[in-house]
C-alpha cells in the first residue's frame, strides 16, 4: 500500500511505508501469581539513548550498535506501557521495564520464543523480527509467525523529504543510516524500483546527524523519516516551506492514484510489503501456543488503553501515539509478509542488504 504520488516534477512524489520497534514485556512470575502482586519485567532492546531506524540485519554492527537519536521511543514507550497496562489486566500487576539490547531485537525476541505459553511472557517486539523472519535474512532465526499477536501499540507512518532548495536537481543526495535501516531502503527502493533519481549518501550514524545535513545543504533528502517525529519537532520545516514531503508510507495507502508511474505485478507487491510495517510498527506478542483465552485479556488491555483517561493524558504529554491495532491486523500482516512470492521476496533481500 503505497501511497498516491505524482511525476510530474523533477522529484517525482513517492510514498512508502515502515516501521521499526525493538522490546519485549516478560513477566517473571506466572499468571497465578499476578493477584499476589507479582511484576512484569519488559525487556526493552535497544536501551534508552538508541533510534528506531536500527539496521534490520542482525549482523555484529548492529549487535554492537549504539546510534543516537533524539526521537527515540521505545524505551519510554516501554516503561508508559509498564505504569499502565496492569491496571487493565487481572490482578492489576505491576510491570517493570529492562534492557535486553541486540541482534536488532532478535534477543528479545528469542527469549519470547522460548518463553512460557502461560501468559507469564509478551511482549514489544521490533518489526525488523518480522521482516527479518518474513524475507529470510541471515541472522533472523526467530520466526515471527509462530508467535501469538495481541495488537498493536498504533500505526505509523514514514515520509521521504527533501529541501526546497534541492528542487531544480536532476539528482538528489538521500542520507543512509546504514544497510537495512529504514531510511535506507527506502531510498534503494524509490531508487532500484520506480527510477526515483537519487543518489545514497551514506555514514550517517543517526536522525540528528541527517537533521544537520539536511539543514546545511550537505544532503537534499531523507527518507524512512517518522511523520509524528515531523510535526512535533520539525512542523517549521514544512510549514515554511523549508523541506517538501514527496513520500508518505502509512495505514490505507494502496498504491499511486495520480501518478504517471504505477506499480504493477510483482512491483506493487514489494511496495505493499514495505507498507505493511505501517500497521505492524509497535507489535505486541505473546509466546507460540500461547492459549486463546490468554491471548485475549492482553489484547482487551491494550485497546482499553485507548478509553483510559490517564493513560492518554500521559501519552499527549510525552509525545506517545497511542492508538492500539487489533490483533487481527497484525496477524494479517505478519502472514501477508510471510506469504510472498520467491522473486519478490528476492528483491526484498536485495533491498535489505543494501547492494547497489
Amino acid at each position: 500500500m503505497i501511497a498516491a504520488m505524482a511525476f510530474r516534477s523533477i522529484l517525482p512524489t513517492l510514498a512508502f511505508v515502515a516501521a521499526f520497534a525493538n522490546a519485549a514485556l516478560a513477566w517473571t512470575a506466572p499468571a497465578r501469581a499476578q493477584a499476589a502482586g507479582s511484576a512484569i519485567a519488559i525487556l526493552v532492546g535497544f536501551g534508552p539513548a538508541q533510534g528506531n531506524d536500527q539496521p534490520a540485519r542482525p549482523d555484529a554492527a548492529t549487535m554492537a550498535s549504539n546510534r543516537m537519536s533524539p526521537d527515540m521511543s521505545y524505551d519510554q514507550t516501554a516503561r508508559f506501557l509498564a505504569r499502565h497496562l496492569g491496571r487493565h489486566l487481572p490482578g492489576a500487576p505491576a510491570l517493570q521495564a529492562k534492557h535486553t539490547p541486540g541482534g536488532a531485537g532478535l534477543v528479545a525476541a528469542r527469549r519470547l520464543a522460548s518463553a512460557p505459553a502461560d501468559g507469564s511472557v509478551i511482549g514489544l517486539l521490533s518489526s525488523n523480527v518480522i521482516f527479518g523472519s518474513a524475507l529470510r535474512l541471515p541472522g533472523a532465526d526467530v520466526a515471527a509467525a509462530s508467535f501469538v499477536w495481541l495488537g498493536g501499540i498504533a500505526p505509523d507512518a514514514w515520509a521521504c523529504i527533501r529541501t526546497s532548495a534541492s528542487a531544480g536537481k536532476s539528482r538528489v543526495f538521500a542520507g543512509s543510516l546504514g544497510a537495512g535501516s529504514r531510511a535506507d531502503v527506502h531510498a534503494r527502493a524509490m531508487r532500484d524500483e520506480a527510477g526515483y533519481p537519487i543518489e545514497i549518501a551514506s555514514g550517517y550514524i543517526s536522525r540528528f546527524e541527517l537533521v544537520r545535513a539536511l539543514e546545511n545543504g550537505e544532503l537534499d533528502a531523507a527518507c524512512g523519516w517518522p511523520l509524528t517525529d515531523l510535526e512535533r519537532r520539525h512542523r517549521e520545516w514544512i510549514g515554511a516551506g523549508k523541506m517538501l514531503i514527496v513520500g508518505l508510507f502509512g495505514r490505507g495507502m494502496n498504491g499511486p492514484t495520480h501518478a504517471e508511474w504505477m506499480p504493477e505485478g510483482d512491483t506493487a507487491l514489494l511496495f505493499g510489503a514495505l507498507s505493511a510495517e505501517a500497521d505492524i510498527a509497535w507489535p505486541l506478542a505473546a509466546p507460540p501456543a500461547t492459549p486463546a483465552a490468554i491471548a485475549a485479556r492482553f489484547s482487551d488491555a491494550l485497546q482499553a488503553l485507548a478509553y483510559d483517561r490517564i493513560a492518554l493524558e500521559e501519552a499527549l504529554r510525552a509525545g506517545i501515539t497511542l492508538n492500539p491495532v487489533e490483533a487481527a491486523t497484525i496477524n494479517q500482516r505478519v502472514h501477508m509478509l510471510h506469504a510472498l512470492p520467491g522473486q519478490v521476496r528476492a528483491r526484498l533481500q536485495r533491498l535489505y542488504s543494501g547492494a547497489s
